[in-house]
């Protein structure tokens, strides 16, 4: 809230206090601007959720505005070599539709070709190439990215952060920030070991911790952010010998569940399950690290009668990691001088999206800070505004009951 101190000078121009791939991204684009950045991370960088994340890479969302910045985070992730090292693994994915979400399905593609992605339509059959056996069951309709993938999120991270490095950017890290605090000109971060940071400019791309931060810096309960955390699961296997080799992502909207083929011979097994989205868990609880015995057992019971042979692979590990998650599943970026918070900006409840969109959402906030006229930047942030929900405008799927998947 408002500071009594009255500061003359700013440490920084921009503070961004995150370390996951949003805030590496924010603090690499932040980089090309004149001014004297700090990034600050609490624990190490990608050390959060994003390390945990499937990181698949891909272009096909259900709305126009998702699927551009898909489309320009795809291109950046895709061709990474300026920045630094991606790990992008160009595998495909695959799209299957029922009998009754076909004509919404079509439409959709259509959508995305007039933007310029180049949607492929599949024969139900062409999918036993890769999986032999497939149960193609409700699989009636099947779209196809084969320029899609997955990448290394840590890598991506990390190189975000070197490359804004050597443009001039501070990072530290292991640094925990307690508070934020304005004036109304300056930002103050008070980190938990007594040290002041103070910038023209803060931004919050933290997770789902950011109502905490939020809180601990006076907000009331009542107007924190809406955003919440939903556990998610990922369990790795090892695939059986027949199913071993470079295989497509494949997504089972039926059975709310996708399988990524990772490798030459693992397999990660994740949720679409919209109830899972909307279960929230309490972040100040400690959260278990692997999936539990009954999730275990529901989605490789989901896998199995999908894809019969990978009953005999073996499990390697499990994964939780948690979501920040808004009412409409896209991001809340904006600043917060509504809150009294002036010259405090936040990229976070990224739902989901995180990873993959996270070079728009650096883009996207990079230029809002820096004064760009919306209408005249690169994706108008107006539209991820927090005051969305209370309007009646959250930015809409045609596919609600598919989770994060759109």
């Amino acid at each position: 809230m408002q500071s009594t101190c009255k500061i003359v000078a700013a440490d920084f121009d921009f503070i961004v206090i995150g370390g996951g791939s949003t805030g590496a991204s924010i603090s690499y684009y932040l980089s090309g601007l004149n001014g004297k950045i700090l990034m600050l991370e609490r624990g190490g960088i990608a050390g959060g959720n994003t390390g945990k994340s499937s990181a698949l890479i891909r272009t096909h969302y259900s709305n126009d505005l998702i699927a551009s910045m898909a489309k320009y985070s795809y291109k950046v992730i895709s061709d990474f070599d300026a920045i630094g090292f991606s790990g992008f693994h160009k595998t495909g994915m695959i799209f299957p539709f029922s009998r009754s979400e076909e004509e919404l399905a079509r439409k959709n593609a259509a959508m995305l070709r007039d933007l310029g992605l180049e949607e492929e339509e599949m024969h139900p059959k062409e999918i036993e190439k890769y999986f032999p056996g497939i149960s193609l069951s409700d699989f009636d309709y099947v779209l196809s990215e084969p320029w899609s993938g997955y990448a290394d999120p840590v890598a991506v991270t990390n190189s975000f952060i070197q490359a804004a490095q050597s443009r001039g950017v501070s990072v530290k890290t292991g640094t925990n920030v307690s508070s934020v605090e304005s004036n109304g000109d300056i930002v103050t971060v008070n980190a938990g070991n007594g040290k002041k940071f103070t910038a023209k400019k803060v931004i919050l791309a933290t997770n789902v911790w950011t109502n905490m931060l939020l809180s601990d810096s006076g907000i009331p309960k009542e107007r924190l952010l809406p955003i919440g955390a939903s556990l998610h699961s990922v369990i790795y296997l090892k695939r059986p010998a027949s199913l071993r080799g470079i295989k497509p992502v494949l997504w089972d909207p039926p059975n709310l569940a996708y399988y990524k083929m990772e490798g030459d011979s693992l397999c990660a097994v994740g949720s679409l399950d919209p109830a899972i989205d909307k279960k929230m868990v309490d972040i100040g609880k400690p959260i278990p690290e692997e999936a539990g015995y009954d999730y275990i057992e529901d989605y490789m019971s989901r896998l199995v009668s999908r894809i019969p042979k990978m009953g005999e692979s073996t499990i390697v590990s499990s994964i939780n990691g948690l979501y920040d998650m808004t009412p409409d599943g896209q991001a809340i970026i904006s600043p917060l001088d509504y809150l009294g918070l002036e010259g405090v900006y936040v990229c976070a409840g990224l739902s989901g999206h995180g990873f993959k969109l996270s070079p728009a959402y650096g883009l996207i906030t990079s230029e809002m800070v820096s004064g760009i006229n919306p209408e005249k930047a690169s994706f108008d942030w107006r539209t991820f505004s927090p005051h969305r929900f209370a309007e009646g405008k959250p930015i809409k799927s045609k596919f609600e009951e598919i989770g994060t998947m759109y």
